[in-house]
């Protein structure tokens, strides 16, 4: 079994996963930079409990992190527990995958990367990736294998909090499909704004993006608002939850599609 660990802004996510890549169980906590080694000790051996996980069981251990202030920490509570260092993904794990062809290859997410990863070893190329967490981001990779960039977004949940801090008069909503798409009410108004104002700008970037790739472009969704999102798009996108999970498995630790 492998441990594998996407550090994000708001969540970390824990996943095992077995020698054919599948993911077998996954558990999240929030992303916080102010805690202690403690911390991620504790919630890494509830999950292993939860799960039934051995550290004898484990073969090696992947990180994908945006968030450096935690990596010490964490890497630390996993020696602790398993005696195991784990590897952190990096520019050329994922250059084992993928030629990359954009400026400052060493700014690029190891989010985006890992996605991008993901998306050709499990669905094909070329491909356009949206992942849809704190920040809506969009990834794109060549009919030969070549990501080339993308865009970076406000997220969903980013883009409706900015809206109710900044407009006293506008609440915080629970992002769900509204009983009319024109808006009756303040409730109504925004749920719509948001879920269909995001459907129809990721279905807006999919029409723009698509015509500059050749053959058959595959469309992969992931992240903790895709769920929600895509659905309401007119485009046929494929939404696959542990597409970054997938990608970090493949490029770091040997296993093969």
């Amino acid at each position: 079994m492998h441990i594998l660990i996407d550090i994000g802004n708001s969540t970390i996510v824990i996943a095992m996963a077995d020698n054919q890549g599948n993911i077998t169980s996954a558990w999240r906590f929030k992303t916080l930079k102010d805690e202690t080694v403690s911390f991620f000790r504790y919630e890494l051996k509830a999950g292993m409990k939860k799960y039934g996980i051995a550290t004898d069981d484990i073969d090696g251990i992947a990180i994908s992190s945006v968030v450096p202030e935690v990596n010490d920490y964490i890497a630390q509570a996993i020696i602790d527990i398993t005696g195991i260092t784990p590897h952190f993904f990096t520019l050329d794990d994922a250059q084992r995958f993928l030629s990359i062809d954009i400026e400052s290859p060493s700014q690029l997410g190891k989010d985006r990367l890992a996605d991008a990863v993901g998306a050709v070893a499990c669905h094909g190329a070329p491909a356009i990736i949206i992942d849809m967490g704190t920040a809506t981001t969009v990834g794109v990779v060549t009919e030969n294998r070549t990501f080339i960039g993308g865009m970076i977004i406000p997220g969903v949940k980013t883009s409706l909090k900015a809206l109710s801090n900044k407009a006293s008069q506008l609440p915080m909503v629970n992002i769900e499909k509204p009983a009319n798409i024109i808006g009756r009410n303040t409730l109504e108004c925004m749920q719509s704004g948001i879920l269909y104002g995001n459907a129809a700008m990721v279905d807006g970037i999919v029409d723009r993006i698509r015509p500059t790739l050749q053959g058959d472009v595959k469309i992969i969704a992931t992240g903790g608002m895709a769920q929600k999102i895509i659905p309401f798009c007119h485009n046929k996108i494929t939404i696959d939850p542990a597409l970054q999970l997938k990608g970090l498995l493949y490029a770091t630790l040997g296993i093969n599609n």
